[in-house]
């Protein structure tokens, strides 16, 4: 019982920081995010995730011949819009 306790502490803990560093990401310049601490998902969320639904929908309404070169451009060419975010 103890340990679920402590469990939901750090759980509450863990989205009070993300909260936080939601709020701070606007007040300073570079905050950096422990990615190697977040679960799969919010890892993937936070770093490619946003680029590569642009970069396939670019694709699919480009419906280039060479699509997986077409999309290594695009997320080579956009990188910097979207490396801010992390």
């Amino acid at each position: 019982c103890f340990s679920d306790h402590t469990d939901a502490d750090q759980s509450m803990e863990t989205h009070r920081a993300v909260e936080n560093e939601k709020v701070s990401a606007d007040k300073m310049p570079k905050q950096k995010v422990d990615l190697q601490a977040l679960p799969t998902r919010a890892y993937l969320d936070q770093t490619v995730v946003p680029i590569l639904l642009q970069g396939l929908s670019v694709l699919a309404k480009e419906r280039p011949p060479n699509p997986i070169e077409y999309l290594a451009t695009f997320l080579l060419k956009n990188k910097s819009q979207f490396e801010e975010r992390n």
